[in-house]
Parts: C-alpha cells; structure tokens; sequence
C-alpha cells in the first residue's frame, strides 16, 4: 500500500511540475514580457558600449611619459630620480607612505630637492 501511495504521489508531482513549464513558457510570450526583455537587451547593450567607450578613454589618459635631464654631459631619467628619492624618504621615515612627489632638478649642483606629501621640505639627493 505505501509503494502504490508513493507511486501516486509522483505521478500528481510528475503532472504539477509540466503544468507549471506549461505556464512559465505562456507567460514568457506574453506581450508584456516581451517587451520589458527587450528593453532590458537594449539597456544592456547600451551599458555595455558605454563601459567599452570609458575603457577606451582610460586607456589614452594613460600614456607613459618619460623625461630625462641632460647637463654636462650627463643624462639621467626623471624616473630614476624620484626611484633615489623613495628610497631616501623611506630609509629615513620608516612607517610613511608616499601619495605625492615634487622634484626640483638644479642639473648644475648635481642635485635634485624633492617634497613628499607636501611635509618634506628642503631635502635633497645627490644625482
């Protein structure tokens, strides 16, 4: 009697599960969601161009740039000093971050002044 009960009970949860596909494929054509689908391709679609074109623009923000100083016969990048200057500023402050770096070039001292976060004013490193 359980088998047969059991038997039963899968058949009518066999027949709730196809009407309920039955349903969900009548409400998928219907005029309105239709409709909100395509409006919702189309926002996406919208969206996702609009990403492409922002990534396109970050992309040529981001040139490299680079600069060198030449006097005397010497050449040295702008890049390889604020290198010498990060490692000046953290030999001498161990716990600081640097956000921001001004250099000030004077080719004829053989020197270069730089500020850090706009705190370390006046130093200087040999180049």
């Amino acid at each position: 009697m359980a088998a047969n009960a059991k038997k039963k009970i899968e058949d009518t949860a066999e027949k709730v599960v196809k009407k309920a596909e039955k349903a969900v494929a009548k409400a998928k054509e219907a005029p309105a969601v239709k409709k909100a689908t395509k409006a919702a391709s189309a926002t996406a679609k919208k969206a996702a161009t609009t990403a492409k074109k922002a990534a396109s623009t970050a992309k040529k923000a981001t040139e490299k740039v680079t600069a060198y100083v030449e006097f005397g016969g010497r050449q040295i990048s702008t890049s390889e000093i604020a290198d010498k200057v990060r490692e000046a500023y953290k030999a001498e402050n161990k716990r600081g971050s640097i956000k921001s770096i001004e250099l000030y070039v004077k080719p004829e001292e053989n020197a270069a002044y730089y500020v850090v976060n706009g705190k370390a004013e006046g130093k200087k490193i040999d180049l």
